[in-house]
């Protein structure tokens, strides 16, 4: 129960408050990664049956973006801004880090945020009817679960950060449940859910195989930007036609 307690408390703002938290303790917490992102896919499915009966389409979808960047308190989206940064602002590696600590951000990061959140809330209003709630929920379990590869196969990129637990800590057998969970998840859903669930993974290790070449690893930033990746990318899937 602590560890699923500590992925709520890593992953959301669900007031979850642990303290003595040990290393092992954190790193065993991702086992939980899709469990939390099928409570707040549940919640978003929810919070859309409500809605849709009251409201247009596209104010639907613009709502339910907000709870959801509520849910999360934003944590992923600012670091997809500070890595979006840090990509065109740096060229050595020290110059990507200092960017991406940075506790402003800069045109580049706030151009493609805005446009990463409008792409969201487009997506989800052309959902259809059939696609839209295995969409809402599945694509907070496949993010969750996109990070989880970049934690097993990278070395943390910097001396000191929350993330350092995590990377090279997920045992071989934790990363088969997690992968088993995800992909049991996936499957509900049809040809579709399994689509989205190789397309996450396939593209999880290009992030991660880009940024142990180009930084030697990974960082807490980067894990919301493969987070907000992944998510991005489910929507596309949903809303494709096959």
């Amino acid at each position: 129960m602590k560890k699923f307690l500590i992925a709520l408390q890593f992953l959301t703002i669900i007031p979850v408050r642990l303290k003595n938290v040990e290393e092992k303790e954190l790193s065993g917490s991702v086992n939980y990664y899709p469990v939390v992102g099928l409570l707040i896919g549940f919640l978003l499915a929810g919070s859309w049956l409500l809605l849709s009966i009251v409201f247009p389409v596209t104010v639907s979808a613009l709502v339910v973006t907000g709870i959801y960047l509520l849910l999360t308190g934003a944590l992923h989206l600012d670091g997809f801004a500070d890595t979006v940064d840090g990509l065109y602002g740096g060229r050595t590696k020290e110059d990507i880090f200092r960017i991406m600590e940075s506790s402003t951000i800069g045109a580049k990061g706030a151009a493609f945020t805005f446009l990463l959140l409008g792409l969201k809330i487009i997506l989800i209003s052309s959902l259809s009817t059939k696609a839209v709630y295995p969409a809402l929920i599945l694509f907070p379990v496949l993010s969750r679960y996109s990070i989880t590869i970049l934690m097993k196969y990278s070395d943390y990129a910097k001396e000191n950060g929350l993330g350092k637990a995590y990377c090279g800590k997920i045992s071989n057998i934790s990363f088969l449940i997690i992968n088993l969970a995800s992909a049991g998840a996936a499957l509900i859903f049809g040809v579709k859910g399994l689509v989205a669930f190789l397309t996450v993974a396939l593209m999880a290790i290009i992030i991660k195989n880009y940024f142990n070449k180009k930084i030697g690893g990974v960082t807490g930033d980067i894990f919301g930007f493969t987070i907000e990746t992944a998510e991005t990318v489910v929507l596309l899937i949903f809303v494709a036609g096959f």
